[in-house]
């Protein structure tokens, strides 16, 4: 029922009219009918739904289209640096061997940058590359060591060499492409290391080890593309056994960062680490 207007009530005349007649609606008629109505708005629903499947499968499903790899298979499962770096050094030295059916080939010792002297840990507070073994001319210094982890790898033998088997070049270079997994690792998990300072192992009989000392700023290609295709065997191989589809690649990575070293002890304590290049 509407509003009165102007004072009339449904039914009354209006002034100077005729009364007020109240509409109707006649439902005895034909009835419109809206099916032809719906069946368009149907048909356009079906077109967009169409088009959006086409579209899906052009963008997403077209041939060639590959979601992006991971990185690698396996990660630290996260926690502080030190558990992170020990995560690191157990997952990667479990994977190479001495021998078929032997024990690891060296354990990988993850730490804060320090050295040993007598029962006292003293800690690196610098290291001093050199451009030119035993040349004071162009020394590069870096004090900020807090971003570098340090990995020492050890075998079972005298003074932390290789027990067992013969020192070959081949060896040597598997013991280099495990420092480069662990360093690649580290940098790409533990967003805080910035350098990695790996100790070899020395050659049986003698003392002085040498190190590899790598920088994440020089290995920004391998951290983008997946681990597998900078390393490209599926397992590390054996000490004997042939690595010629990644040798080039371990050699290029690892030689320009091996260094002989020496320690000097600061007048405010702790000691700096100085590097020759190997010659």
């Amino acid at each position: 029922m509407t509003e009165p207007i102007g004072g009339t009530q449904p039914g009354e005349p209006a002034a100077g009219g005729s009364p007020l007649v109240e509409p109707t609606f006649d439902l005895s008629g034909p009835k419109k009918s809206y099916k032809g109505y719906f069946a368009v708005v149907y048909a356009v629903l079906g077109v967009v739904l169409f088009a959006s499947v086409v579209v899906f499968v052009v963008v997403v499903v077209q041939p060639g289209h590959k979601a992006a790899a991971s990185w690698s298979s396996w990660k630290p499962s996260g926690g502080a640096t030190s558990s992170m770096a020990s995560q690191i050094a157990n997952h990667v030295s479990h994977e190479y061997k001495l021998n078929a059916n032997g024990p690891q080939l060296v354990a990988v010792v993850p730490s804060k940058p320090t050295v040993t002297s007598g029962t006292q840990n003293i800690s690196i507070r610098a290291i001093a590359i050199r451009k030119a073994p035993q040349s004071n001319n162009g020394i590069e210094v870096l004090t900020n060591v807090s971003h570098s982890e340090m990995y020492t790898f050890c075998g079972l033998g005298d003074r932390c060499s290789i027990s067992g088997g013969t020192a070959t070049r081949l060896r040597g270079r598997l013991v280099r492409r495990e420092a480069l997994e662990v360093a690649l690792y580290t940098f790409k998990f533990i967003p805080s290391i910035d350098s990695v300072i790996a100790f070899m192992p020395p050659p049986p009989g003698t003392s002085q080890s040498s190190l590899l000392f790598l920088r994440k700023e020089n290995f920004k290609s391998e951290l983008k593309r997946p681990l597998k295709e900078t390393l490209r065997l599926r397992e590390p191989p054996l000490p004997t056994q042939s690595d010629a589809l990644e040798a080039t690649t371990i050699d290029q990575l690892t030689l320009p960062s091996i260094f002989s070293y020496e320690l000097t002890a600061l007048q405010t304590g702790g000691a700096a680490l100085v590097l020759d290049p190997a010659t």
